[in-house]
């Protein structure tokens, strides 16, 4: 039976929630409270310099707890690094997922979803994709790593999926979209960002923000999410001598 669209929108929700559920069980609390701190460690003084007894002394657990929960030291880095590895995309999905339970029109959730594509295209966003970068190319020579990232890109896939499938539920996708490869254009549209971040010529943020938006209206049939939403948007922070 073809699920409505108020359940289609909670659908999203509920895998996440499940995720969740799953995460809490493998340690909760413990376990990140371990994460924070070997992140806060990781960027201070990177890999090299990480020594289990500083992880334990400053998150109040046993090195015994450590190895439980993670493994190895090589365990507990990977699940660091694979938490870095997702940084913003969370907050991006709870965020869409808000404006398809609460938006009350096409119009008002095409409008809002302009603003989050402005959002992770734009500079503010720059570290989050270099670091993405850099951990791809780590993994590369690290089967742990590798395993750790393809595990928690696999998860945000899986919920973006179910998101796309929201989204074809209400007739929001062109005919041949399919909503896995949908979150697969998405989140290559964000992290191939980082190629213009690395022109030395920089980036004219209007410019490519028109393109992604005419790429958008090529796949959605939100008319309203045309490029004058985005080109708005962009409007609204220019200052008032421009």
């Amino acid at each position: 039976m073809t699920p409505t669209p108020s359940e289609s929108a909670g659908a999203p929700r509920r895998l996440l929630r499940d995720t969740q559920r799953q995460q809490r069980a493998r340690g909760a609390a413990t376990a990140r409270r371990v994460l924070s701190v070997v992140e806060e460690l990781l960027d201070a003084g990177g890999e090299s310099s990480l020594r289990l007894a500083d992880v334990s002394q400053r998150a109040g657990v046993s090195i015994g707890s450590l190895y439980h929960h993670f493994g190895s030291r090589e365990g507990l880095i990977c699940a660091a690094r694979a938490d870095q590895f997702l940084e913003s995309i969370p907050q991006d999905t709870s965020r869409i997922m808000d404006l398809l339970e609460g938006a009350e029109s096409a119009e008002e959730f095409s409008r809002n979803l302009a603003e989050i594509v402005v959002e992770t295209q734009g500079p503010g966003r720059a570290q989050t994709r270099m670091r993405r970068v850099e951990l791809i190319g780590a993994a590369a020579s690290r089967p742990e790593l590798l395993a750790a990232i393809s595990e928690a890109q696999t998860n945000v896939m899986d919920v973006s999926e179910v998101l796309g499938q929201a989204f074809k539920d209400r007739g929001w996708l062109r005919e041949g979209v399919e909503p896995r490869e949908l979150a697969l254009f998405v989140h290559a549209l964000a992290l191939g960002r980082v190629l213009g971040d690395l022109d030395e010529q920089g980036v004219d943020e209007e410019a490519w923000t028109r393109v992604v938006s005419m790429a958008l209206h090529g796949i959605l049939t939100l008319d309203l999410l045309a490029e004058r939403r985005v080109e708005q948007h962009c409007g609204s922070k220019a200052t008032p001598d421009e």
